[in-house]
């Protein structure tokens, strides 16, 4: 296993060059990594990172090799895998190369189609998940290229003696793919392998497939591989240390799965098992490849609990339930608005954040205009707490813009 197991914000990592892999393969990073696959016959391209990296994807590239890019595949269509391509398809142009060819799972343009669809969402939500500039735009549809080859199940493409054997799978999204090179014993998991906590349950994202994902990670087990080029930090080398990484992770998945799953055939509600299955078990939890920096086991939970039940949370007076601001202006009426921030203020300092930002919650509701500022305040050091806290990339942006917004209320913008 690579040495420099990364110590990075998220998933943000970077080498200033490309990082051998195997003989002819190189991991490029630039946020989410790309893979270059170097034949007598040309370049293949796994995955083309995030839209404006991808003129650093090109120059890693072209340090590399002069050769025309034949193909480039994509892993999956998440911004940071795909919407870089622009640069290489440019570059083609420019030399007078042929156009070269985008492959894909076919679920890819039925992405790219939502993407058009709820392009104010998910610019919206990806603001929040990775701390973007409050008019970034993640979604633009002149920003991003539909694959000109679509394969169902599994595809092998030949290019200058290699097989490049494509394979579907499910875990992060629906319209996965895995790359295995037998010829190098190499294998590129896209996001099927991150160096984090698998990435289920995002709080703003559709359904993704834990056992299935675990499935795929044991498949790719299987073929032996000597080498793995992930969707994000650096190499694995060595099949002693691919395997275990593989099948680490897809043991983690299915514990998580096993335990949500017990609880749900015992009669348990949500709020119990999530109270319950919080963390990795520890010979788990201690891998440097499952560490809860970007997912984390509670949101997998949340994210078993979607796949397998609805909404209802076992409380039958939340099925028709009064507005929050309804419930919160009894409380003030009941409890007073300087109790109960004044109560917050006491679980701040006795180090309960979380249930603090409850009752500053039940003031704001409330409509207490008298001390909104005095609780926007205070919700805003409370978030900041928990932001400071959590390992998790994702959680800890939320909360920072939380924080943030808070703040800006506090000061009457």
């Amino acid at each position: 296993m690579a040495d420099d197991a990364p110590a990075m914000e998220g998933l943000y990592y970077f080498r200033d060059a490309p990082e051998p892999v195997a003989e002819g393969i190189h991991l490029i990073s630039a946020f989410g990594n790309s893979t270059c696959i170097e034949t007598d016959d040309g370049l293949a391209v796994v995955d083309a990172c995030v839209r404006p990296m991808g003129p650093r994807l090109l120059q890693q590239i072209r340090s590399l090799s002069d050769k025309p890019i034949r193909y480039v595949i994509y892993t999956h269509g998440h911004f940071d895998h795909a919407f870089g391509v622009w640069a290489l398809l440019e570059d083609a142009e420019q030399r007078g190369d042929p156009r070269p060819q985008i492959i894909a799972q076919e679920r890819v343009p039925a992405r790219f189609d939502r993407y058009v669809e709820l392009a104010g969402q998910h610019d919206h939500i990806n603001r929040i998940q990775f701390a973007l500039p409050p008019q970034a735009k993640v979604a633009v549809r002149e920003q991003f290229f539909y694959p000109d080859v679509l394969y169902r199940d599994a595809m092998d493409v030949r290019l200058g003696g290699l097989t490049l054997h494509l394979q579907h799978a499910m875990g992060e999204t629906d319209d996965a793919t895995w790359v295995w090179i037998p010829e190098r014993r190499t294998v590129c998991t896209g996001d099927l392998f991150l160096w984090s906590c698998p990435n289920i349950g995002n709080p703003f994202k559709v359904q993704r497939y834990e056992t299935e994902w675990a499935a795929a990670l044991e498949a790719i087990a299987a073929r032996e591989p000597e080498a793995l080029a992930p969707g994000h930090g650096p190499a694995i080398r060595g099949a002693a240390a691919v395997r275990d990484a593989c099948l680490d992770t897809a043991r983690a998945l299915r514990w998580l799965h096993g335990e949500v799953v017990r609880r749900l055939n015992a009669g348990m509600w949500a709020e119990q098992i999530l109270a319950e299955v919080t963390a990795l078990p520890p010979d788990l939890a201690d891998k440097p490849y499952l560490r809860p920096i970007y997912g984390c086991p509670t949101f997998i939970v949340h994210g078993l609990l979607r796949r397998y039940g609805g909404w209802f949370d076992g409380n039958p007076s939340h099925v028709f339930p009064a507005s929050t601001q309804a419930v919160a202006a009894e409380v003030v009426t009941l409890a007073g608005a300087p109790a109960l921030l004044e109560r917050a203020r006491a679980l701040q300092q006795a180090g309960d954040a979380q249930l603090a930002l409850h009752l500053v919650d039940f003031v704001l509701d409330g409509g207490e205009a008298s001390l909104a500022r005095d609780a926007w305040q205070l919700k805003s050091q409370l978030l900041t707490a928990r932001a400071d806290a959590e390992p998790s990339f994702i959680a800890r942006n939320i909360l920072r813009n939380g924080a943030a917004t808070a703040a800006e209320r506090a000061g009457g913008k």
